[in-house]
């Protein structure tokens, strides 16, 4: 209770602000959340009292299905319309803003964007999505769960630009305990939170009432939150420094999806080419067959029963494996993933 009572804010505070040097957002609107998928929730929670029958939510079809799950939901529950941009195939950052730009009219509201999608791993050109959405004044809510770590992440840029709200993990690439995420509100935007508790009353909490609303909303284990900062730097301290880290990292990504496409075969004849290097950061998923009746979960499952962590992606296009990298992986591991697969009946596609 002593910790509880005494130190738990100012410890709090102590992690917020060395989280948000590293991300560069303002430290005055970023409130840690158990995860990206929470910090949506809480943005779109926040921004749908703004919302009215008929309007128009964007998004693209290689959205996290946690998140448009929500979105999904809020659009039943207020008579929202759902408008969907089908990423091009292969991929192009060009085609993908023309469609973008396209899909939006006046009744454009919210958009719900990935910074990097999550079972494609494409890093979207969120820069310059961005520019349509604001002239129209639109809500923009980017899912950026993969983004800190695998990109020079400036928030803060991101909300000059239009973003309203911006959602990250810290428990991927920053290697921070599980249950450590953040939310960026801009200035001016609403943060409430999903759940209400004691910082909906405006005599308790700290002044800032953004903290206040969304730093305690229940009962729960700060320790995930508090020890971001360490993991941060100890990243840092084992791979030379975050600039060292994200470019060896972003490097090691391409040799292994390289080594992995090589190793089983090569892509075969009428393949549409991988995206290109521009759209990929420290993570690429790479398309492929599975023996007759087997299901994607399953062989994840038994990968994993086997020793051998890595997601079989079920995606509507098709199959995907999602290679990572970070400072624990080595080039080799393309190979002998590619060998373990290929012994299982799996091809490219």
């Amino acid at each position: 209770m002593r910790f509880l009572v005494l130190d738990w804010q100012r410890e709090l505070d102590r992690a917020r602000a060395a989280l948000a040097a590293f991300v560069r957002a303002p430290a005055e609107r970023l409130a840690f959340v158990p995860g990206a998928t929470t910090g949506v929730a809480i943005a779109l929670h926040s921004a749908a009292p703004s919302l009215a029958a008929g309007d128009e939510l964007l998004t693209t079809d290689h959205a996290y299905r946690a998140c448009r799950n929500q979105l999904e939901r809020l659009a039943a529950a207020r008579g929202l319309r759902i408008t969907t941009v089908a990423l091009p195939e292969p991929f192009d950052a060009e085609a993908l803003l023309a469609r973008t730009r396209a899909a939006i009219t006046p009744r454009t509201r919210l958009a719900l964007l990935d910074h990097i999608t999550s079972p494609t791993a494409l890093r979207l050109p969120l820069e310059a999505m961005l520019a349509p959405l604001a002239a129209r004044g639109a809500t923009v809510v980017v899912d950026g769960a993969h983004a800190p770590g695998q990109l020079d992440l400036d928030v803060g840029a991101l909300l000059a630009r239009g973003v309203t709200y911006y959602a990250g993990n810290n428990h991927k690439w920053l290697c921070a305990p599980k249950g450590s995420g953040f939310l960026v509100a801009a200035p001016g935007a609403p943060a409430l939170p999903v759940v209400t508790s004691h910082g909906g009353s405006p005599a308790y909490g700290p002044p800032n009432r953004l903290h206040a609303e969304l730093d305690w909303p229940g009962t729960h284990d700060p320790a995930p939150y508090l020890a971001t900062p360490a993991a941060i730097a100890a990243v840092a301290a084992e791979g030379g420094g975050w600039p060292a880290v994200l470019a060896r990292n972003h490097a090691l990504a391409l040799e292994l999806r390289a080594r992995f496409v090589s190793a089983l075969g090569g892509a075969p004849s009428g393949a549409r080419p991988l995206p290109p290097d521009t759209a990929i950061g420290t993570m690429a998923a790479i398309p492929i067959t599975l023996p007759p009746g087997t299901e994607p979960l399953r062989l994840e499952e038994q990968l994993l029963a086997e020793g051998w962590e890595v997601p079989i992606v079920g995606f509507f296009t098709g199959p995907l494996v999602r290679l990572s990298a970070h400072l624990y992986n080595h080039a080799a591991e393309a190979e002998a993933l590619a060998r373990k697969l290929a012994a299982l009946g799996v091809a490219l596609r």
